[in-house]
């Protein structure tokens, strides 16, 4: 076999192999536009050599000149070729609202040169040669020579885009992809050049050597994603293809305020183009006072979460988090905003506030009409009892007026529960609130001491009444009880355990959990049913801890976060 019959056949290998390397890049990635431009360079080459070779194959003038015409859309091929090299160095141009310039610069004139081939003979005539046909540039067209210096200068294009990436690249790896890559349009270009001007000027007739070119492409290809991860789905695509895709806002700016970089998201929060963001200020679209308020927090805690703001000239709020980006010397050189749109949850949470509002005051309506009725019902049998139309020990009546008295206690409890995480927890200086509910109780004889550092939790406004009814309650079922001592103790997990202990009879082991359950007890069981849930709003927990016969010992803990060593404000 002679090297021009080798070369035919090599025109059908280039087009199995860019055809197969074409899919594989695909599947490593789909989603990249790269990786879908590199397929259609590869299926657009795999197309244009299985034209040629069938145009050195068939042996009529029919056929060949058949092909020929077939293969005039090889000018698409460089067209996306040169588009997969604008995208492959994040060229500005390979942008989403750049595509109509990469229309009008490169594709439209592309399929005119094609056109022009299928529809005329003014860039390559069939000629005969021997026993088969060839086809010839027409050089003295000046239809050729614009062509041959455009996609000449496309191909040129290309290969600068790779350079020009390849030295102002910081990172090693993708210096060395583009210098692979660079090489490889170095290989088509210098290939195919020879077939376009200096064999057929010479006399020489072969197959287009640019196959070769592109099969020596190919194999630098499959060296780059093995050895470099061309193409492949790391760290660095994976974060700016959820930067890009994140229904979020993202915004970089620096230490003034000037937006570096925004996604699409960001854009359509602002109400601006995609790309319109760079350069102008953040205060543009966040108001002065909210962004100096976002700086400071950023800057004393480094980070920030789910602030919440309108943003300027809208009544969109946005739910913000935020943190600093250091320089490699560790100073902050930057700011990450990331906005949320939260107008649904505010109405969601409006909704809920409306609902609550009106459950409250039903509720109350209820409650103070039942109070009225239960108060009316009591005044009346008082009057039967002292008008002596009852007996003062007649079973039933007595049955009405603990009846009675127990209806007025399920209301008042009903109107205590409400209150509990009705209001947001505050800071509260443990000692003082223990004196205060100890000076609202009629102790009487017995003792209360305590033994506290300067403590402030974090709880319920309520906390006092928790404190007072377990003072009420020691006081009321301790029987022989002569004092209650408050002591505390660090655990070491950074707890706070607060413990609340008397001398008096103590709670049996069988109804330590039972008394915190509502209605047990010999009062009900509503109080320490309410200390619980009061406790729980800040996630303190409470226990009954005493010996039986030895005395009752409540002991709280609290967490960590929700208490600290501090004098009052």
């Amino acid at each position: 076999m002679d090297l021009f019959s080798i070369l035919v056949w090599f025109c059908l290998v280039s087009a199995c192999i860019t055809y197969g390397l074409g899919f594989f890049v695909l599947s490593k990635n789909s989603s990249s536009p790269v990786n879908r431009l590199f397929f259609a360079v590869m299926l657009g080459a795999s197309y244009w050599a299985v034209g040629e070779f069938l145009i050195w194959h068939v042996n009529s003038y029919e056929g060949s000149w058949f092909w020929l015409k077939a293969s005039s859309f090889w000018t698409l091929v460089i067209a996306t070729t040169v588009h997969f090299s604008l995208t492959f160095t994040s060229h500005w141009l390979s942008k989403r609202e750049h595509i109509l310039k990469i229309i009008l610069l490169i594709y439209l004139p592309s399929l005119f040169f094609a056109a022009l081939g299928i529809c005329t003979n003014s860039t390559y005539i069939m000629l005969h040669a021997g026993t088969g046909y060839q086809y010839s540039p027409v050089y003295g067209s000046v239809a050729f020579q614009i062509e041959s210096i455009y996609f000449l200068f496309l191909m040129l294009s290309a290969l600068y885009f790779c350079v020009q990436s390849w030295i102002r690249s910081h990172k090693e790896r993708v210096r060395r992809q583009c210098a692979l890559v660079s090489t490889g349009f170095l290989l088509i270009i210098g290939l195919g050049s020879q077939s376009a001007f200096y064999l057929p000027r010479n006399g020489i007739i072969l197959p287009n050597l640019v196959f070769i070119g592109i099969v020596l492409f190919s194999f630098i290809i499959a060296y780059t994603i093995l050895r470099y991860g061309l193409f492949t789905l790391g760290p660095e695509a994976v974060a700016s293809n959820i930067i890009s895709t994140m229904p979020d806002g993202l915004v970089l700016t620096d230490m003034n305020g000037l937006i570096i970089s925004g996604n699409s998201a960001s854009a359509k929060l602002f109400r601006l183009k995609p790309g319109h963001m760079e350069g102008l200020h953040v205060t543009s679209c966040i108001s002065v006072d909210e962004f100096s308020r976002i700086t400071q927090l950023v800057s004393e805690s480094g980070t920030l979460s789910d602030y919440e703001c309108n943003l300027k000239g809208s009544e969109v709020p946005v739910s913000i988090a935020s943190s600093l980006v250091r320089d490699p010397e560790g100073d902050p050189a930057g700011i990450i905003l990331i906005l949320r749109d939260i107008t649904a949850r505010k109405s969601a949470e409006r909704a809920l506030e409306i609902a609550n509002e009106k459950v409250t005051l039903l509720s109350r309506l209820t409650r103070h009409d039942l109070s009225n009725l239960v108060t009316s019902l009591l005044g009346y049998l008082t009057l039967i009892r002292e008008d002596g139309r009852a007996t003062i020990d007649n079973p039933h009546f007595i049955a009405c007026i603990d009846l009675a008295e127990k209806i007025s206690q399920h209301l008042q409890f009903s109107h205590e529960y409400h209150m509990v995480g009705s209001h947001d927890p505050v800071w509260i200086h443990l000692p003082h609130a223990i004196q205060a509910a100890s000076h609202d109780l009629a102790t009487g004889s017995v003792q209360i001491s305590m033994n506290l550092p300067e403590v402030m939790i974090y709880a319920d406004p309520l906390f006092r009444k928790v404190i007072y009814n377990l003072f009420e309650n020691a006081i009321r079922h301790g029987n022989s009880i002569t004092g209650i001592l408050i002591s505390s103790l660090q655990s070491k997990n950074g707890d706070l355990e607060l413990f609340i202990e008397d001398d008096g009879d103590g709670i049996r082991e069988d109804e330590k959990e039972l008394i915190f359950y509502h209605g047990y007890g010999k009062n009900s069981g509503l109080g320490l049913t309410m200390v619980r849930e009061i406790l729980s709003v800040t996630g303190i927990s409470i226990t009954e801890t005493g010996i039986f016969g030895q005395g009752a010992r409540f002991k709280l803990i609290i967490p960590s976060d929700y208490w600290k060593t501090d004098k009052p404000d």
